[in-house]
């Protein structure tokens, strides 16, 4: 089983560099960050059609690219496969024929054996004689799908493959994908920036931003620490203000940060951090770790406690976010059943506590 090394340099116009290095062993390792971050750039430079500026490239010991000894592998010679964002299935061909154009130089027999097979474990045996144009979302992404693997890759990139479809056929491919990650043992990239599918898909996870990685590990233990205010925006912080600190206590290992919001100002408390007294900062907070109360909360271990109004309820697929008027404004999460029970509606005082731990503080 072949791993995937990279380590590449490549600057563009308007200042932007990728500088970024990584190992990626068989199974799905997710490059997750902002539109802009350099992860398809990563994936164009490994599939060849980009060339970086510097660095290697080696995948189950065989190089790719290579700056200093000048190889640089055609992509037609890496056997990688790639499946772009809008998919690129060329218009004019079958499904069938779209598989088999990576395996043009094979005879034409084995070429629709090999076609029909793949087209059939993707489910989309039925679609081998239309033209893309006559399939669904979900049909076009599994043929394209198959037309990367059509040729036998040693490696696969995704980008972003499911970000146009609904989701219940996004389901269904995220469970093909982990079929194939278990029947081919790939190195595969794949390439999003939703939390979600990070998390159903992701063995590892690179957090991408301004062009390096600044994170790498399991992906729900690094999507649920974030490393900046802006990656924690990426995966779904509800609540993010700027600040600044107003008090460090060395001897509780905390600190108290003025939060701010327009006019509006409260504190919170904090873990102990580097930055000093009067440092501006941004403080981040998931409405996930807020707990709502219609009566002050006693006997409770959360630090943090905040007086205020519910502003206004907003109802989500899986469950309600509640924005609160407390100083500054707030948005925690509660189910359907929690809503009913506390009677949760514009203008009702209520209380929002949280752990000191639940606390992120980033540098602003």
């Amino acid at each position: 089983m072949a791993t995937l090394s990279v380590r590449i340099r490549r600057e563009l116009p308007g200042g932007f560099a990728l500088d970024v290095e990584f190992d990626a062993p068989p199974g799905v390792t997710v490059l997750f960050g902002a539109s802009g971050s350099g992860k398809t750039l990563t994936l164009k430079s490994i599939a060849g059609l980009e060339r970086p500026d510097a660095g290697l490239i080696e995948v189950g010991g065989q190089t790719l690219f290579d700056s200093e000894r000048g190889v640089n592998l055609p992509a037609r010679a890496r056997r990688v496969g790639y499946v772009f964002q809008n998919l690129a299935l060329f218009p004019h061909l079958t499904a069938r024929e779209n598989v088999e154009f990576p395996l043009r130089d094979l005879p034409a027999r084995e070429r629709r054996e090999r076609a029909a097979s793949l087209l059939t474990q993707f489910g989309v045996g039925h679609t081998a004689g239309r033209l893309p144009r006559h399939v669904s979302g979900g049909e076009a992404q599994r043929v394209a799908l198959a037309r990367a693997l059509a040729a036998g890759p040693r490696l696969l990139l995704l980008d972003e493959p499911l970000s146009a479809l609904d989701e219940p056929v996004k389901l269904g491919i995220i469970e093909d994908l982990r079929r194939l990650n278990r029947d081919w043992q790939l190195p595969v990239l794949y390439v999003t920036h939703s939390r979600e599918e990070a998390v159903a898909l992701g063995e590892r996870a690179l957090i991408y931003e301004r062009g390096r990685v600044v994170s790498a590990g399991a992906p729900l233990e690094v999507l649920g620490a974030p490393v900046s205010a802006g990656v924690a925006r990426l995966t779904g912080v509800e609540n993010i203000f700027v600040g600044e600190v107003a008090a460090r206590d060395e001897g509780a290992g905390t600190m108290r940060v003025r939060v701010c919001e327009g006019e509006g100002v409260c504190y919170v408390e904090a873990p102990l951090g580097r930055r000093p007294v009067g440092a501006r900062v941004r403080v981040a907070v998931r409405a996930g770790d807020i707990v709502l109360a219609t009566a002050e909360p006693r006997g409770l271990s959360a630090r943090n406690l905040l007086r205020g109004r519910v502003a206004r309820v907003e109802p989500r697929a899986a469950e309600t976010l509640v924005h609160v008027a407390a100083g500054v404004h707030w948005a925690a999460a509660v189910t359907r059943q929690s809503l009913q029970e506390l009677g949760l509606e514009a203008g009702k005082p209520v209380w929002l506590a949280f752990k000191t731990y639940s606390v992120r503080v980033f540098e602003d």
